[in-house]
């Protein structure tokens, strides 16, 4: 089983200056990459309560040149409120300049004052995201072309074909390279450049309802559970996309199955709790807040959940190696992950708290979940 870093930015408000949040950010990804953590996953939002998320692009490319090993990308970039051709170069330049290590982590988007200010319809958003989804894919394995979708036309007078939007470039001979076509309006165009991993970088979409993990399954892509579910949420997603990728004849082996868990790990419990504790708490409050979470049975999430044994029991993960090694081989047991994703930091969890729980994971816990 395979160990990544998750990176979220609810509470980020708080803290002073972004820069210097940025700074430790890239530290402890950078420790990560030598300790040998396999992923590094980075969250991105707009407009939501001042959070310190300017670019998720712009911190992985800078991510891209300061490591070497682990695997950089997305959590939930919302496709539908850019460009489908421009998310496609932005993830095949990370992909280049790590040396084939980026994974598009993709979702439907569910901030919708984002939407407002991009004005882009709310309601729209998973149509919009399904098909940008689908031009990406497009984009990074094909040479010139055209798309005709409902949402998307590339080039831009290219005539609407929601049915069978993609339309490959004829070969004609001679045959003219785009910037020798002067004075040519061009009706098919290549999206350069192209990714180095082959055929594209690895597709994992957010999922929290049984249409995401339809839509994953019936396209081979892996699942991303979303932050702040509950481990029984977390099974009967996989066991829903388990059902979903044997219908479409498709077995759980072909994907990645990851999770995202916040974690600390300490010399003992008593330390774990005493440093993070009150930080996550704070975190599941703030989710509580927004709406982002369920209770019991799928009831809205209530004053009474928020407890920190009820955190414990189903959701965080603080302990000592032993304790935190046990936990994720219980719930490999009942989901069949096999890539942990951990958020060690939240906001008021102190850098050097991370840096050395960081340490200590890599120590006695990374080299047990690979065997």
């Amino acid at each position: 089983m395979r160990s990544g870093l998750y990176y979220g930015w609810e509470g980020t408000e708080a803290v002073a200056g972004a820069a210097d949040l940025y700074g430790q950010i890239m530290e402890q990804i950078e420790l990560g990459d030598y300790l040998g953590f396999d992923t590094a996953l980075i969250g991105e939002s707009h407009f939501e309560d001042g959070d310190l998320t300017g670019s998720v692009v712009d911190l992985l490319g800078a991510l891209a040149g300061s490591t070497r090993f682990i695997r950089l990308g997305s959590a939930d970039k919302a496709l539908a409120l850019q460009h489908p051709a421009n998310v496609a170069e932005d993830f095949a330049v990370i992909d280049l300049l790590s040396n084939g290590r980026a994974i598009l982590g993709a979702g439907a988007g569910s901030e919708k004052a984002a939407f407002d200010a991009f004005g882009v319809p709310f309601d729209e958003r998973w149509e919009r995201f399904k098909e940008a989804l689908d031009f990406i894919r497009k984009a990074w394995t094909s040479d010139a072309f055209s798309y005709g979708g409902r949402f998307t036309r590339f080039p831009k007078k290219t005539q609407l074909q929601p049915e069978h939007p993609f339309t490959p470039e004829p070969y004609e001979k001679p045959f003219h390279l785009q910037w020798q076509r002067a004075g040519i309006e061009p009706k098919h165009l290549a999206v350069t450049p192209r990714p180095m991993q082959i055929p594209h970088p690895p597709i994992w979409v957010e999922a929290g309802e049984v249409a995401e993990v339809a839509f994953a399954a019936k396209n081979g892509y892996a699942i991303l559970p979303k932050p702040g579910m509950r481990d029984s949420e977390v099974i009967a997603l996989y066991c829903a996309y388990s059902e979903e990728m044997e219908r479409c004849g498709r077995t759980l082996a072909e994907v990645e199955r990851p999770v995202i868990r916040e974690v600390f790990c300490a010399e003992s419990r008593d330390e774990a709790l005493t440093i993070a504790a009150e930080p996550m708490l704070a975190l599941y409050k703030r989710r509580m807040a927004t709406g982002a979470l369920t209770g019991t049975n799928g009831l809205p999430f209530g004053e009474a959940d928020v407890s920190l044994d009820g955190l414990l029991k189903d959701r965080l993960v603080l302990g000592d190696p032993d304790q935190v090694f046990d936990r994720f081989k219980t719930l490999q047991h009942e989901t069949g992950i096999n890539h942990v994703i951990c958020r060690f930091w939240v906001p008021s969890i102190a850098h050097d708290a991370v840096m050395r729980s960081l340490r200590l994971y890599a120590g006695e816990v990374i080299t047990r979940l690979r065997s």
